[in-house]
C-alpha cells in the first residue's frame, strides 16, 4: 500500500516587489462609469440564469470554537495541504472563529459540516473526537461512515498531515458529494479519511488551486467544472459581517453584486503560480499589499507604511486572525488600546467594538482600500475580545489576512485569469448573483459592478 505523506514547505520569505496587474483595460478597453442600479443583472431562475448557465451557492454558517480540553488546536494544516503559518494564536488557547459549510457525502448522503479553508486544496474528514480540543463541538459536525456508502472507494492510499501542534492521518477515498442549495452530485471526489487524529476537532474543505498546480486528481471546484454545473473554476465569498445580520454564502461559479458596490479591483496572484510552484511546492491566493492605516474614531487616517509600500500576503479564510509584522501590530493595538495576554495575543475592550473607527487596507498602490470597521476587526469570545490581528513569529515571515480582514471584503477567487477580485463589502438585498462564463474576465472587469 502506497504511503502518501504531506511534507511540510518553507514558509513564504519577505517579498517586496513592484509587478503590474493583469492589463484588463489592454484586453477588454477601458472602464466607463459605473454599471446604474437600475441595469440589473441578468434575471435569474432560481439558481440558473435564463439562458441555461448556472452556479451554485451554498450558505456559511460561523462557528465559535472553545478548546475544553486545554490542548492545543489549529484550524488548518501546515503541511501540502496548506502553506500558511504554522502558528495561529488560537493554538494558544484553542479558540476561534471560523465559516464552516454543509455538505453530504456518500449514497446515501452523509451530512457534514467542515471549515471552508481557502488555504488549503482538498477535503479532510472525520477527526477523531474524543482526541479533539473541542469534543463538544466536533460531534456537531456530522461523521462520514465509507461502509454505509454504497459509492465509496478505497484508493489504498494514505495521508499524514501536521496541523499546527495537531495531527491526521488517514486513507484516501473518493466518493459522490453533493454541495449547495442545488444538492447536485459530485461523482468521485477525493476524500482524506482520518484514522487517528489529535486535537482536530472539525473537517477541512480546502478550496484553492486544484489539479491545475496543486494535485494529480480533481478538487470539488474542479469538479463542478467537470459535470459542467459551473463554467469557470471560479467562486466568491461574502462571509458577512460579525455577529450575523448579513447573508453568508459562497457561489461557485457566479458573483453576487448585491454584496457591493461599483467595480471590483483585481489582484494579481503573485508570485504567478509556477513560481510560487516552485518556491512552496504548492500555489495559493497570494497577493500584494501596498497600504496599511488605521483610522481612529473621530480622527483622520493615520498612514502606517510609506508611498512605496509592498508586502505579499496570503488570503485565507481558515485564519481567525490577520497576522503582520509585530511593529505594525503595535502601533494598531496602542490605538485601539489593546494589550498582551499571557500568551502574547493582544486583547481589547470589547466596548471598543462600538466605536466608530477602522483598519485599512490598500492594494494597488490606492486603487482600492478594504476599511475593516472596530465591529469587525476585534474578534469577540464573548467573555472577552481579543485584536484582529497578531504578530507573526519572527521567525516566519508570512502576512496573512484572515477572516478579521476577509469579513469586510466581497472576495472573487479567479483561477482562470489568476487574480483575487475584491470590493468592500456592501450587502444590499437579495437577486443580484450573475453567473460567469468563459469570458469571466471581460465580465468581471466591465460588466459585474456592484448593485450597492
Amino acid at each position: 500500500m502506497a504511503i502518501f505523506r504531506l511534507l511540510l514547505v518553507g514558509l513564504l520569505p519577505l517579498l517586496c516587489l513592484s509587478v503590474s496587474l493583469p492589463d484588463f483595460s489592454q484586453r477588454y478597453g477601458a472602464r466607463y462609469g459605473q454599471r446604474s442600479k437600475d441595469d440589473p443583472a441578468q434575471p435569474t431562475i432560481g439558481n440558473h440564469t435564463s439562458d441555461g448557465r448556472r452556479h451554485i451557492r451554498a450558505k456559511l454558517q460561523s462557528r465559535k470554537v472553545n478548546n475544553v480540553t486545554g490542548g492545543t488546536v489549529s484550524t488548518y494544516a501546515t503541511s501540502r495541504i496548506s502553506g500558511r503559518s504554522p502558528r495561529e494564536p488560537l493554538a494558544r488557547y484553542g479558540e476561534g472563529i471560523v465559516y464552516m459549510l454543509e455538505l453530504e457525502i456518500g449514497t446515501p448522503g452523509q451530512t457534514l459540516s467542515a471549515i471552508l479553508d481557502t488555504g488549503s486544496y482538498t477535503l479532510l474528514v472525520d477527526p477523531d473526537c474524543t482526541q479533539a480540543a473541542d469534543p463538544q463541538a466536533c460531534q456537531t459536525y456530522g461523521f462520514y461512515d465509507t461502509a454505509q456508502s454504497s459509492t465509496a472507494r478505497n484508493l489504498n492510499g494514505w495521508f499524514a498531515g501536521q496541523f499546527g501542534t495537531g495531527y491526521m492521518e488517514g486513507v484516501w477515498y473518493s466518493d459522490t458529494a453533493y454541495v449547495g442549495l442545488d444538492h447536485l452530485p459530485l461523482p468521485n471526489l477525493r476524500v482524506g479519511v482520518s484514522k487517528w487524529s489529535k486535537y482536530i476537532w472539525a473537517g477541512v474543505l480546502g478550496v484553492s488551486y486544484g489539479k491545475a498546480w496543486n494535485t494529480a486528481y480533481q478538487t470539488l471546484l474542479d469538479l463542478l467544472v467537470a459535470q459542467s454545473y459551473v463554467e469557470v473554476p471560479i467562486f466568491s465569498v461574502g462571509v458577512g459581517y460579525q455577529g450575523g445580520g448579513s447573508p453568508s454564502d459562497i457561489i461557485f461559479g457566479g458573483v453576487d453584486r448585491k454584496k457591493y458596490r461599483g467595480y471590483l479591483e483585481p489582484l494579481e496572484i503573485y508570485p504567478y503560480p509556477a513560481q510560487q510552484l516552485k518556491l512552496f511546492d504548492q500555489v495559493g491566493y497570494r497577493v500584494n499589499m501596498t497600504s496599511l492605516g488605521v483610522t481612529p474614531p473621530g480622527q483622520n487616517e493615520t498612514m502606517l507604511t510609506g508611498s512605496d509600500f509592498e508586502r505579499n500576503v496570503l488570503i485565507d479564510s481558515g485564519s481567525t486572525y490577520t497576522y503582520l509584522d509585530g511593529g505594525l501590530v503595535a502601533i494598531i493595538a496602542k490605538t485601539l488600546h489593546a494589550y498582551p495576554d499571557e500568551h502574547g495575543v493582544y486583547r481589547v475592550p470589547c466596548e471598543n467594538r462600538n466605536l466608530d473607527g477602522s483598519v485599512n487596507f490598500g492594494f494597488n498602490f490606492f486603487n482600492i482600500v478594504i476599511r475593516v470597521n472596530y465591529a469587525d476587526f476585534i474578534v469577540d469570545f464573548d467573555s472577552y475580545c481579543a485584536l484582529g490581528v497578531q504578530p507573526t513569529d519572527q521567525s516566519d515571515s508570512t502576512w496573512v489576512l484572515g477572516t478579521s480582514f476577509i469579513r469586510a471584503a466581497y472576495l472573487v477567487f479567479d483561477q482562470q485569469n489568476d487574480a483575487v477580485w475584491i470590493a468592500q463589502y456592501l450587502p444590499c438585498g437579495d437577486d443580484g448573483i450573475t453567473d460567469l462564463t468563459i469570458d469571466a474576465g471581460r465580465q468581471l472587469w466591465l460588466e459585474v459592478t456592484g448593485l450597492c
